[in-house]
């Protein structure tokens, strides 16, 4: 977990991603979408998967054939299905509580719920997160503490560090694909859906391939995004990249 500067922006993004009704209804609302869609999937299989294959370009999108693979729904794990009180908590005070220790993470809102009626219809729940290999452990104990069950790694579990790619989660996912028909994904940044999205810049340009882009038509609709205001690629930006237009006007 990274920490954000100014103090006031990561005091702000904290009260509102841990503390806030807001932040939880957004779970909630994002874990039913999920669901929903989901199930519907199961009930009338997809031709394609919602994972970009390694041809896709930023103007040219292409997804990964489902033929007779079992449904899978794949998470994020970290301020996705886990949110992060413990390091959290420590943010604010600016100290290593051992409070924090024995409260290392919360559920996110939804979540849970939603993962085992999914299992319950026969969708399996597969987690990829850029923790790396060495805190595999440590990470699954803590989806065991929220009410899961412990994920196996190489089947549905995978970590930073399983490929050459490191951070980059494509080639887990296309690992993933090669034995799935994955019908949802969710996270809470880009790099969480599809890598070519979470290196476009400048920060607008990022910002217009996600929400004008072809790969717009995702969200809410295979692809579900969790709200992060405590660290990630969504709090870069200056002035001039937040309000181009007020400050074009302006020179």
């Amino acid at each position: 977990m990274q920490a954000q500067e100014p103090e006031s922006r990561q005091l702000v993004g904290l009260q509102f991603l841990y503390g806030s009704g807001e932040a939880a209804a957004v779970s909630l609302g994002t874990y039913r979408s999920l669901e929903t869609h989901a199930l519907a999937m199961a009930a009338d299989r997809p031709e394609f998967s919602v994972i970009v294959t390694p041809e896709a370009t930023l103007d040219a999108p292409s997804y990964v054939p489902c033929g007779d693979k079992p449904l899978a729904v794949v998470f994020d794990v970290d301020e996705t299905v886990t949110l992060n009180t413990g390091l959290g908590y420590n943010q604010f005070t600016g100290g290593n509580s051992s409070l924090a220790a024995e409260h290392p993470v919360r559920a996110a809102p939804g979540a849970v719920e939603a993962i085992r009626r999914l299992e319950q219809a026969g969708i399996t729940a597969i987690y990829n997160t850029n923790r790396t290999v060495d805190m595999a452990e440590l990470v699954a104990g803590f989806l065991v503490s929220i009410g899961l069950d412990r994920p196996v790694m190489g089947e549905n579990y995978f970590l930073n560090g399983m490929d050459e790619l490191g951070g980059n989660k494509d080639g887990r996912r296309w690992t993933i694909a090669e034995d799935w028909c994955v019908v949802a994904m969710a996270g809470d940044q880009l790099g969480d859906f599809a890598q070519i999205l979470n290196t476009v810049e400048p920060v607008p340009a990022r910002r217009a391939a996600a929400m004008t882009g072809p790969y717009a038509g995702n969200w809410g609709n295979g692809w579900f995004l969790l709200p992060n205001t405590a660290y990630g690629r969504a709090l870069e930006g200056d002035v001039g990249d937040i309000f181009p237009e007020m400050v074009e006007a302006a020179n």
